[in-house]
């Protein structure tokens, strides 16, 4: 088992260097075609610089929350709290029966008698080896370890301590669930199970899957959310819906972890990364179990076996997703998933070849929570998106999206650089797109055809403006919409049309 743990690791950092190769390659040729200033704040901190506070756009909306990001109620920068280092002792799960030779008898019984052992501000160790979670919590049958509040849980390093569990398909199975807890860190071991199966590769196939629902399940338990956690340097793959979930939550810190192989990545929340959520039924700010303040930092996911690779759903607001690594994804690889998410800034990711939009807002899905739109004001900017089918996309009635200094490398198979359908009061300012074969526009405004019967509509109050659109097929297409601004966009190096607008649009201001 840890031969193939460090072999499957050996493979995988080729492959990221190959990919991170193309990417300084990419951005070379788009910067030496678009003659403007060519470097970012690319911090990995949760808290912006002072810079990027002053960059923030002044969008105020109705209600407490105003500003997009890691703000408060007043629009104030905040860090999100993380726990400090252990202060207490350190509980070596070996000294309390278990084995970390591979295929030994059930190590779970003595990893959870460690953390009964262990006091608030403890740390519970898993030496180097592989630990077989065979048995599951005497309260809580479908999970294999359960946190406690205050008490740390770490490995000695992602490829050097792995968790191996039995959890084979059991509803609402989790390797390691949190409720209600605060105050831990969970770091540095590999989280895996002994399923053999196929991987995911078909989002339209239901039946697909196996080993645990769930590698961390973070949630609130009796209204009360789970908070200041911090999860770093795990991996985690061959599981089935959630590498993981934080739900109902807050100020929970995801950070450096790799993400890969779900074994399925059909419908109804298969194959997801990392899902942020909020509850269905809870859209009070005030409620104890309101999911904000949340950061998923550094990540990096192989996508190729992930239906999405960082997912927000539900009224969850003010998240920071930043500095992640994703290549490849079945759908969208960051998905806003059209259950009310606003106010979430996304900023300084890297998508590379998804198969559908590297940031999509809105989703068309779902079959328990009908899909239609994401929420107000949130906020796309920095990123970089290379070789996806679309690099940003606004759908089914999502309101106020700011989406700004972008840059767009369009490859061979790429449709779209940012489309907006239905999306009133939109803005694009400046993004950079380049590339494309044939068919691909850098900017395209269409219909939206809704989703049984939601979220129809025609893009309308669009600003585009200040965008550099150098070197790629075709420029900005306008199939629909009204009160739409063209502004100030530079356009040219075109192998098609530089701008086309169909037939009887009225309210088209071009500058």
């Amino acid at each position: 088992m840890k031969e193939f743990v460090q072999n499957s690791r050996r493979c995988l950092v080729h492959t990221w260097w190959v990919v991170l190769s193309l990417v300084v390659l990419l951005t070379a040729c788009t910067v030496e075609e678009s003659n403007g200033p060519v470097e970012s704040d690319k911090a990995v901190e949760p808290a912006p610089s002072e810079s990027d506070k002053a960059a923030r756009p002044a969008r105020p909306y109705q209600g407490d929350w105003k500003l997009p990001g890691l703000v408060d109620r007043s629009g104030a920068q905040i860090e999100v709290p993380t726990p400090g280092p252990a202060t207490g002792k350190t509980l070596d799960v070996t000294d309390y029966g278990a084995n970390p030779n591979p295929d030994s008898d059930d190590d779970a019984a003595a990893i959870r008698a460690a953390l009964d052992a262990a006091k608030p501000g403890d740390e519970v160790l898993l030496p180097a080896g592989t630990y077989d979670l065979r048995s599951t919590d005497p309260d809580d049958e479908s999970t294999n370890i359960v946190l406690h509040s205050g008490v740390d849980l770490r490995g000695v390093g992602q490829e050097r301590t792995v968790l191996l569990t039995s959890l084979d398909g059991e509803d609402d199975s989790r390797v390691i669930r949190g409720s209600g807890v605060h105050d831990v860190i969970v770091a540095d071991f590999t989280i895996t199970s002994r399923y053999e199966g196929g991987l995911g590769d078909d989002p339209d196939d239901d039946d697909a899957g196996g080993g645990p629902m769930y590698g961390i399940h973070l949630g609130a338990h009796e209204g009360q959310a789970s908070y200041q956690i911090l999860v770093e340097n795990l991996g985690i793959r061959r599981f089935e819906r959630h590498g993981i979930s934080v739900k109902a939550s807050r100020e929970v810190t995801l950070s450096g972890n790799y993400i890969s192989e779900a074994t399925a990545v059909g419908p109804g929340g298969q194959g997801y990364g990392i899902a942020i959520e909020g509850s269905a039924d809870q859209r009070d700010p005030d409620a104890a179990n309101d999911s904000r303040h949340n950061a998923v930092i550094g990540n990096t996911f192989d996508g190729k076996h992930l239906r999405h690779a960082i997912l927000l759903q539900f009224p969850t607001h003010n998240n920071l997703v930043a500095d992640n690594t994703i290549v490849g994804s079945q759908l969208d690889a960051i998905d806003l998933h059209g259950e009310g998410e606003y106010l979430n800034e996304i900023r300084d990711n890297t998508v590379v070849g998804g198969q559908r939009a590297g940031i999509a807002l809105g989703n068309s899905g779902g079959a328990k929570n009908k899909h239609d739109a994401s929420g107000h004001g949130n906020w796309v900017h920095s990123n970089d998106l290379i070789g996806n089918s679309q690099g940003v996309i606004v759908i089914l009635g999502t309101p106020d999206t700011l989406i700004e200094d972008n840059w767009i490398t369009a490859g061979e198979e790429s449709e779209v650089g940012i489309e907006v359908r239905n999306g009133p009061g939109t803005e694009l300012h400046g993004n950079h797109i380049t590339g494309g074969n044939d068919g691909f526009w850098a900017i395209r405004l269409a219909e939206d055809r809704g989703t049984d019967g939601r979220g129809k509509g025609i893009p309308s109050g669009i600003r585009i403006e200040s965008n550099v659109i150098r070197q790629a097929t075709n420029g900005i297409r306008i199939d629909a919409g009204e009160d739409l601004n063209l502004l100030k966009n530079v356009v040219d190096g075109m192998d098609g049309a530089k701008l086309k607008v169909a037939d009887g649009i009225k309210g088209v201001k071009v500058e």
